[in-house]
């Protein structure tokens, strides 16, 4: 069965679904979450046939959800007000057949019947990022990194044991599911020196590296979504402005395209002490 929730930024949620029995707000239609609209920009030129392709993107998404109200009717117009604040930002949540998306929102228009033996509540819901993602969240993929083997209750051997070890993947695949291209953020951490680390797609033949060492501790935080890319450092509990370190000569930020990605990393110089983790959201164009 379908339910949607939403749920605004104070933690409080509405329920909706096809049952009067189970929740207070009986789903009659929810549009908006299967249909999308692309802008395709074009210009005209007196001279030539048709029009010349500037660009294009999708438009922002509008869900409106209607839904009977058969009882309690002044309680539930109310709570319904206190869960669609405006101002604020909530999170719709469509669920069906064990699949969980979800979508951030601002409330449009909030429209409560004032009579009747059944009361139709239409909400209408302004997505200014069209795509949804998993509501599980985001993926992590570890490529190298310490791991710890000490455990309680342990005894300590003659020969001594090993507190911790490193395991190290320079190279991986990963499955981008998702109905578009999406951006990373990605985490290096150093345990020594190193220099000049460098990170590959080489599905895309796309290269980041940055022009810099790493200190033992440093931290470095790579951001490539679209309309927020950044590059931090982290170092000695300071964070300071990394995005000048980016080599100019780059191809470009690193996204994961749709289906198969190779990522690989490098460093010019102490690779073994660069420890990478990267996370990102599957996106979709519907729920």
């Amino acid at each position: 069965m379908k339910t949607i929730t939403c749920r605004n930024d104070a933690g409080l949620e509405a329920v909706f679904t096809y049952d009067h029995d189970s929740c207070e707000y009986f789903l009659v239609s929810c549009d908006g979450i299967y249909s999308v609209k692309n802008a395709v920009s074009t210009s005209q030129n007196a001279t030539t046939d048709g029009t010349t392709y500037n660009g294009e993107g999708l438009e922002q998404r509008n869900i409106v959800i209607t839904a009977n109200i058969r009882r309690n009717h002044r309680q539930n117009r109310e709570f319904l007000s206190r869960v669609f604040k405006v101002h604020s930002e909530g999170t719709f949540i469509h669920e069906e057949d064990g699949d969980r998306r979800e979508i951030k929102y601002r409330v449009e228009n909030i429209e409560v019947a004032e009579t009747g033996v059944i009361r139709p509540a239409t909400i209408s819901l302004i997505c200014t990022d069209p795509y949804f993602t998993d509501a599980a969240g985001t993926i992590k993929i570890e490529m190298s990194q310490w791991y710890d083997d000490w455990e309680f209750e342990c005894e300590i051997p003659e020969e001594g044991m090993e507190f911790g070890h490193r395991e190290t993947d320079t190279i991986k695949q990963v499955d981008n599911e998702s109905t578009k291209d999406v951006g990373i953020t990605i985490t290096l951490e150093a345990d020594d020196k190193v220099v000049n680390p460098i990170i590959y797609n080489q599905t895309t033949n796309e290269t980041l590296k940055l022009l810099c060492t790493m200190l033992p501790n440093d931290k470095i935080t790579i951001k490539t979504t679209e309309g927020e890319i950044t590059v931090e450092l982290l170092r000695n509990g300071k964070i300071i402005d990394y995005n000048y370190t980016v080599d100019e000569d780059n191809d470009g930020y690193i996204q994961l395209v749709m289906g198969m990605n190779v990522i690989k990393y490098d460093a010019d110089e102490g690779v073994e002490y660069l420890n990478i983790k990267f996370e990102y959201k599957n996106q979709y164009m519907f729920a």
